[in-house]
């Protein structure tokens, strides 16, 4: 049996859901697996893994979270036996729109791990399942449908090429740049003298992370917010650390959302890192989140369904976002 992965390691929350997704179909493939082999294999410390496992995944489903919903997980002897539930067995029902956005991403996915899958041994076993599930997307959406996948035109973001073009220059020639930016939640015009460190596209925005010297911190600038642009010939002075995945950072982010929280959804606002809450008498809770995108806030409210009501929220946001958003899901399904 492989050693355990060192208790002494902590994981962030991004590297834990990254391992959880991992685990979840794998274990189910084994028919259980022992907790030290689920830990030794995906670098998962014991301790953390035990906790996600009984504390999270258990709680993993789709509304109204009945236990049909809900992803099973079984624990004994330290046997660890994962069963999905009954939705997820249910047929897809996938526009065309849909099935091609899904065929072109799986084939990014292998064109993206091409490399890694043939230099770590197994790693071509692994890959055979999204390999046969795309095979048969394509033939379900027949000969056009399944060739057109491969002539889409991927937008990584709505920020000016230019400017993103200029921000790519100053990264790489380690080059400070001085913005006019828009802070979309103060609703003010600041100007900044930013060394730039790397961009990141996530959820069709363009994001720069840098070291801001106005606020003598790191920030987080959307792009599509930096109204003007000159790339000076002062060399950067900070050194951030890029890492091998950046990832989003919630401190950077100006919109935020009011979410009123029932009892039974308390939870929510552990788990996704409320900036400030208010008990109320009733029991529930006024949770305060940095929207990031959209769609996130989206996700979130009709999951939570009945339980979460948003009471207040930024200018550009939706009021009625969980209802709009319910709407379309439903209109997609009766295609």
């Amino acid at each position: 049996m492989p050693a355990p992965a060192s208790n002494g390691t902590t994981l962030s929350v991004a590297e834990r859901m990254a391992r959880l997704l991992g685990i979840v179909p794998w274990v189910v493939k084994q028919g259980g697996a022992h907790l030290d082999d689920i830990a030794a294999r995906f670098d998962y410390p014991r301790d953390q893994l035990l906790e996600d496992l009984t504390q999270r995944l258990f709680f993993v489903g789709v509304h109204p979270f009945t236990p049909d919903t809900l992803i099973d997980v079984f624990i004994e002897d330290e046997v660890v036996d994962i069963q999905y539930a009954d939705w997820f067995s249910q047929p897809m029902r996938l526009s065309t729109e849909a099935a091609t956005r899904l065929l072109a991403a799986g084939r990014t996915v292998l064109d993206m791990s091409e490399g890694r899958v043939r230099s770590e041994a197994g790693s071509e076993a692994e890959a055979a399942p999204l390999v046969r599930a795309l095979a048969k997307l394509r033939l379900s959406l027949g000969a056009e449908g399944g060739d057109g996948a491969g002539h889409i035109d991927v937008c990584l973001g709505d920020a000016p090429a230019a400017t993103v073009d200029e921000l790519r220059r100053a990264i790489s020639e380690r080059r400070r740049i001085e913005i006019e930016y828009y802070s979309f939640g103060r609703d003010v015009m600041t100007s900044r003298a930013v060394d730039p460190a790397r961009l990141l596209s996530h959820d069709g925005v363009w994001y720069l992370f840098g070291w801001c010297h106005r606020a003598r911190a790191e920030r987080v600038f959307r792009v599509e917010r930096i109204r003007s642009l000159a790339v000076t010939d002062t060399p950067v002075e900070a050194q951030l650390d890029a890492g091998e995945e950046p990832a989003l950072g919630m401190a950077g982010i100006d919109r935020t959302a009011t979410i009123r929280l029932a009892p039974e959804a308390v939870w929510a606002a552990d788990y996704h890192d409320a900036r400030q809450r208010t008990e109320r008498p009733d029991g529930t809770v006024d949770a305060v989140f940095a929207v990031a995108s959209e769609s996130w806030l989206a996700r979130v409210l009709v999951q939570l369904g009945p339980q979460a009501e948003l009471v207040a929220c930024d200018p550009g946001i939706e009021p009625d976002l969980r209802a709009a958003t319910a709407g379309r899901m439903l209109e997609r399904y009766r295609r």
